[in-house]
């Protein structure tokens, strides 16, 4: 690749068109939404997206995109919590993604289901939650890990999404987004074309830091800025 393929916001544009949209992407942990009512937010490719698990127990993906003027409805990274509301304009949604109510000078005059958020399509593999902007011709493969899950550990990185790919050497590659290992699973999150989140999903194991990890891809990007790489 070019070193503008890791400094550039066009290619970055250009993945999100032709990748992100079209993939199956990793977007949690199926332990991270263990009890009804929990969720997260995650930008994946520039889109983001609300993983919830509602009082039936299902599990749903939403836009995060408020249907009133597409502004984000969650804005805290996790939590849990009975409804989602929009914090702009004052929409309220179900954890299903139903809208509910709204303030009168801002709700719809007759509400229906085009008001409601974009439920996502959804697949639970391998004790990971994905999700689909898409219609992907097959499912990621990932086997059920043979032990339960023991957290999650978050590391912020400064650097082009593929450079951390590139870095995950001692995993088994699974998707785009994920490196595989015996004890972990992790998952590349791209945010922005020069910021990724690293979420590294422990079975059994003592969740761990990436300190090194993220040193390294940090060192990387910042030789392809200067030139030097």
């Amino acid at each position: 690749m070019n070193p503008e393929d890791y400094t550039k916001g066009d290619a970055f544009q250009a993945e999100k068109m032709s990748l992100f949209s079209t993939e199956w992407l990793p977007v949690c942990a199926e332990g991270q939404i263990a009890q009804p009512g929990d969720f997260l937010t995650v930008t994946v490719g520039g889109w983001s997206v609300v993983v919830v698990r509602g009082k039936d127990g299902a599990v749903r993906v939403l836009r995060n995109a408020c249907r009133h003027q597409n502004m984000p409805v969650v804005g805290t990274p996790s939590g849990n919590c009975e409804t989602f509301r929009c914090r702009f304009h004052g929409w309220v949604y179900d954890l299903q993604g139903h809208f509910l109510a709204a303030p009168p000078p801002m709700s719809p005059a007759k509400p229906g289901p085009e008001h409601d958020l974009q439920v996502l399509a959804l697949a639970k593999v391998g004790g990971m939650v994905f999700f689909s902007l898409g219609t992907p011709a097959a499912l990621p493969e990932l086997a059920a890990p043979s032990v339960p899950y023991s957290g999650t550990v978050i590391t912020e990185m400064a650097c082009n999404w593929k450079i951390v790919v590139e870095e995950l050497k001692d995993g088994t590659r699974c998707g785009p987004l994920l490196s595989v290992t015996s004890t972990r699973i992790h998952q590349v999150v791209p945010h922005t074309f020069l910021r990724t989140r690293l979420f590294t999903h422990s079975f059994g194991a003592a969740p761990d830091t990436f300190d090194t990890l993220k040193q390294t891809c940090e060192a990387r990007q910042q030789a392809y800025q200067t030139g030097s790489s």
